[in-house]
């Protein structure tokens, strides 16, 4: 009798862990910073894949999905759409960035925005995080004050690097409009695309010794009382970087 009650409020418990599990409300986050719940956002992709049908037939898509929060009441994914007549190839190619971690960020012969020669070796000693970014990259823009605070507060005790693909002349002109204090690399492919990232803002974070060990997306956002979302403190990405130390 005591084994089957013991039994019996296991399988109690699993039932409710699954219920409570089961209300929890999916929420999806554009590249624009749009948020979409679980109904709109498959409407909203099952309508831009007729699109493109109506185009090539044998179109498919390919949904790369990033867990960005996570709370007993709501999950947030940020998403990038790949449209491609070729999904298996296409998940090839974004998996390669994912094969970088756990090893030494190719950065070599690098020039900074201000003129500095840098290397990998010179981030080493301390864990450094480094954001991907473009100057029309609207959730670039938006992320830019929490990670100028996190650099204030910490650049003691991290090193903190920004890489661009676009060119030193816009950059530049974009500084004169918007701030952002991470040491620069500017017009470098070779450390951004090349390397398989497509979807824009991603943060990088290193060890002590170089070697990437993990890869998010933007700074999470989080819901408040009033069940909107807002961009977090970046208290998030700190953490990580403690681990790292």
């Amino acid at each position: 009798m005591k084994i089957t009650i013991q039994i019996s409020l296991i399988l109690l418990g699993v039932f409710y862990s699954n219920l409570m599990f089961g209300q929890a409300t999916n929420y999806y986050r554009n590249v624009d910073g749009e948020i979409f719940n679980e109904k709109d956002y498959h409407d909203l992709k099952e309508k831009r894949l007729m699109g493109m049908k109506e185009v090539l037939k044998s179109m498919e898509i390919y949904e790369e999905l990033d867990l960005e929060y996570s709370r007993n009441d709501s999950i947030v994914y940020s998403y990038k759409w790949h449209f491609t007549d070729n999904v298996k190839k296409t998940k090839i190619e974004i998996e390669r960035k994912k094969a970088l971690i756990g090893k030494e960020y190719p950065i070599t012969n690098a020039v900074t925005l201000d003129g500095r020669d840098l290397n990998i070796d010179d981030l080493k000693g301390k864990p450094t995080l480094i954001n991907l970014w473009f100057t029309s990259c609207k959730p670039c823009i938006e992320e830019m004050p929490v990670l100028n605070k996190m650099k204030e507060e910490y650049n003691d005790k991290f090193n903190f690097l920004s890489i661009t693909f676009e060119s030193e002349n816009k950059v530049k002109k974009f500084l004169q409009r918007f701030q952002f204090d991470f040491d620069h690399i500017v017009g470098s492919k070779e450390l951004t695309k090349n390397l398989g990232f497509e979807a824009y803002p991603a943060n990088l974070f290193l060890d002590k010794n170089g070697i990437l060990r993990v890869i998010k997306g933007n700074v999470p956002i989080e819901k408040i009382d009033n069940g909107e979302f807002k961009m977090s403190d970046g208290s998030e990405f700190i953490a990580i970087l403690n681990e790292l130390l």
